[in-house]
């Protein structure tokens, strides 16, 4: 019987007599065979090694997954490589680690003295095991990331690609689990020297090889079947057919903070009458939104998804180093804790989101492609305001034509923006005198509180009344000055250790600022036009009572009186449906039809289609950040980020 410890250099010849050496990916992973190492080193270098394979392997096809994910990410080449860079370091490390402690368990276990006959049954098993693990969750990884990176729908009518990865996921599992089975096996010869004859490799058979790739292959399509059934739709693109004329000329006033109780105090005693006029209409009653973050509320409210859906998850997004894009951020979980993690080494940093993290379309957007036109201002992650789309004054257009300079993506169309710019100065002037006489005589204590948070609306609303079309199909327009005043007077830590009588004082000044937002919201009300719905959609926004929203039409074909408790999807579904626009049956919302009259339902039925098509998202040139600075500080300014 020979030696049960052999020499590394007896162990490389022995491995070379025996057929581990002949083929090049074997030699590779065996390479640190060789004399003055210990197998335990010699273990973990060629795990080193395997891992290393998975990191060429991997890193470059889950980078490209990413950018297809999340197209904001990738701005350009260098950011690609990048990303490649670091997932191929997570999946190295990975696979490298499971791939050493299968290669150590099992190659123990394998090696353990015992006789030939022993050894031929259990090393080859045991081996196959180690490289059946790693082939394993390397193929339900690349399964589930191609699930992952694809929107819900879409795997199997992108089968063009789909097929392909699966037989790309097959080739890698098993190229690394045969590394793994190789390494484990050349392992266990160290405790049967005398019998290495018995653990020779298993010759050659492409034949088996087919077998399993195909059992493989089928395996994970199988996986990918089972974990996308149900969400298949029949079209990735909505139909060319415009949408039914109803007559309607719809407009969307959003108020931010609106305290409904509050308001209809006021609306009581004849102080909003405009406010009253919107309110005696229909009215769905909406649940307060499941955070306090007015770019996640507003985005899915204009797009009838949740946070997980269209990607915007707050005010707030991650740059990572090296890549210029941006990623949505983690609130809680566990990823929320590696976020805060790579905050601190300075792996990542914060920044602002904007749409190019926003994956769903947007209710003026889907009307659009719908041939409807269109006009929206000053609403959340509509930044860079995208070609086609109608007219967009982005959640930036009044710092770029406050700045000056460069368009780029705040207003569309761009030759919108040479009309506006010389208009600009006068606009801002006369929104700020209005401001002024609005709260006129009020403590120097809040004025500044109240001009900066008025300017808000005053300004957008001015500038609504220079782009909005007359006889557009849609206008919309998003005002957030409430919120801000309201936060910054009573909300959060404005209102911190009043006395009741200061707390008093504020609320009348808060009064106020729903009078002067009344007379604002004048002309948008008042516009007279045949077939005009005006509906005011409204969320509590950061406001501590948390209480409801509101969803109230007035106008033509509007039942008045109607009463309904709703949720926040059912806007942009309601919405579409009183432009004539078919209905997603992506979006979980429905159309309110109750809230218009039976001539209108009659008349409009309800249209379904499978999906609105994915949002096409333009990455920023890489290096480019315009305006970001000065978005947060003017966001800072406004209490929205510390």
């Amino acid at each position: 019987m020979g030696d049960p410890n052999p020499s590394v250099d007896e162990l490389r010849a022995r491995l070379r007599e025996l057929g581990y050496l002949d083929a090049g990916m074997n030699r590779f992973v065996l390479g640190p065979v060789r004399g003055g190492r210990g197998l335990v080193s010699v273990a973990w270098r060629s795990s080193a090694r395997i891992g290393l394979l998975a990191a060429l392997l991997l890193g470059p096809s889950a980078a490209i997954a990413l950018a297809v994910r999340l197209p904001g990410l990738v701005t350009g080449l260098r950011d690609l490589v990048v990303l490649a860079l670091y997932l191929g370091a997570l999946s190295g490390v990975s696979v490298a680690a499971l791939s050493l402690a299968a290669t150590l368990l099992l190659g123990f276990l394998a090696s353990r003295p015992r006789g030939n006959a022993a050894i031929q049954r259990s090393g080859r098993r045991l081996a196959r095991a180690a490289g059946a693990i790693v082939g394993v969750a390397c193929l339900i990884y690349l399964v589930l990331w191609w699930r992952t990176v694809n929107p819900a729908g879409t795997v199997w009518r992108s089968a063009g690609w789909t097929w392909p990865v699966l037989a790309f996921s097959t080739a890698i599992s098993m190229l690394l689990g045969h590394a793994v089975t190789v390494s484990t096996l050349a392992f266990a010869a160290r405790g049967a020297h005398a019998a290495w004859p018995s653990l020779r490799l298993p010759s050659r058979s492409w034949r088996l090889t087919i077998v399993t790739g195909a059992v493989t292959f089928v395996a994970g399509a199988a996986m990918l079947f089972l974990t996308t059934r149900g969400e298949e739709r029949a079209s990735e693109r909505p139909p060319s057919a415009p949408a039914v004329k109803t007559g309607v000329r719809l407009t969307v006033v959003a108020v931010d903070g609106l305290d409904l109780v509050f308001l209809e105090r006021l609306v009581a005693s004849g102080r909003a009458p405009r406010f009253a006029r919107l309110l005696e209409g229909a009215r769905l009653t909406l649940p307060a939104s499941d955070a306090p973050d007015p770019a996640r509320t507003w985005t899915s409210l204009a797009t009838g998804q949740p946070a997980d859906v269209h990607g915007v998850s707050g005010i707030e997004a991650r740059t990572v180093s090296g890549i210029d894009g941006t990623m949505p951020t983690a609130e809680s979980g566990l990823a929320g804790a590696i976020g805060a993690a790579t905050d601190l080494v300075r792996l990542t940093r914060p920044t602002l989101t904007t749409g190019l993290q926003r994956r769903s379309k947007t209710f003026w957007e889907v009307a659009a492609d719908f041939g409807l036109q269109t006009s929206v201002v000053n609403w959340w992650a509509t930044w860079p305001a995208p070609a086609g789309a109608g007219v967009v004054l982005s959640d930036r257009a009044m710092l770029r034509l406050e700045r000056g300079g460069e368009l780029d993506g705040e207003i569309a169309p761009a030759s919108l923006y040479a009309s506006l710019k010389p208009l600009w100065p006068g606009l801002r002037d006369d929104a700020r005198r209005q401001v002024v006489a609005a709260f006129a005589g009020t403590d120097d204590a809040e004025v500044s509180v109240l001009r900066r948070a008025a300017e808000q609306d005053a300004v957008p609303a001015a500038l609504a009344g220079r782009v909005f079309p007359e006889g557009a199909d849609l206008r919309a327009i998003y005002l957030s000055g409430l919120d801000i005043a309201q936060h910054n007077l009573i909300g959060g830590a404005g209102g911190a250790g009043l006395p009741a009588s200061a707390l008093a004082a504020r609320v009348e000044v808060l009064e106020r600022y729903y009078e002067f937002l009344d007379r604002l919201l004048a002309p948008l009300v008042d516009d007279g036009q045949p077939g005009s719905i005006v509906a005011l959609v409204s969320d509590p926004g950061r406001s501590a009572s948390r209480g409801a929203g509101v969803l109230a039409l007035t106008g033509a074909s509007v039942r008045r009186g109607e009463r309904q408790a709703g949720s926040g999807a059912d806007v942009a579904p309601t919405m579409l449906y009183l432009l004539g626009v078919p209905v997603s049956r992506e979006l979980t919302g429905r159309p309110r039809t109750r809230l218009v009259d039976a001539e209108f339902v009659s008349r409009v039925r309800v249209r379904a289609i499978d999906t609105y098509g994915n949002r096409t998202i333009t990455p920023r040139a890489p290096g480019a950040t315009p305006l970001d600075q000065e978005m947060l500080e003017r966001l800072r300014s406004l209490g929205y980020v510390r």
